[in-house]
């Protein structure tokens, strides 16, 4: 019996297959869970509005030395939060970072919710402020002239 040679011509590599699932009846797909808020005033609550802020790490995280575990409950909660390890200096052993994953629909729109009822909504760091009154200046100045 005769061996099939590969398409490439070499011995022993698989072919490349393409993997493209989708799904044939969408509308039958459960609705996404809804993330489900905090308490205000814990140490949970605490723990999202570190990483809907921004990139943190256990270093950064002074409220609680259980940074993981809070997050860990924050994605049982529903919400996508994305992590990589880094390795800072001083530090011996990398540590994770954490992040809120603004990809995930429900999530950005819980997202959304929790800045308007923690009144971060409408928020403008302040290092930006000078360049906004900067464009706004020659912006006018550009209607003005014209």
């Amino acid at each position: 019996m005769k061996t099939p040679t590969p398409r490439d011509g070499r011995a022993g590599v698989p072919e490349a297959r393409q993997h493209h699932t989708t799904d044939l009846f969408p509308g039958s797909l459960p609705a996404a869970p809804v993330p489900i808020l905090p308490r205000p005033g814990t140490v949970k609550d605490a723990a999202l509005a570190a990483i809907v802020a921004g990139k943190v790490t256990q270093a950064d995280f002074r409220r609680s030395w259980r940074l993981a575990a809070y997050v860990d409950e924050l994605v049982d909660d529903g919400w996508a939060v994305c992590s990589d390890w880094i390795t800072l200096p001083g530090w011996r052993d990398p540590i994770k970072r954490y992040w809120i994953d603004l990809q995930d629909p429900a999530t950005r729109a819980a997202v959304a919710a929790y800045k308007a009822q923690s009144g971060q909504a409408g928020f403008v760091a302040p290092e930006l402020l000078g360049w906004i009154v900067l464009a706004a200046v020659a912006g006018l100045m550009l209607l003005g002239g014209a």
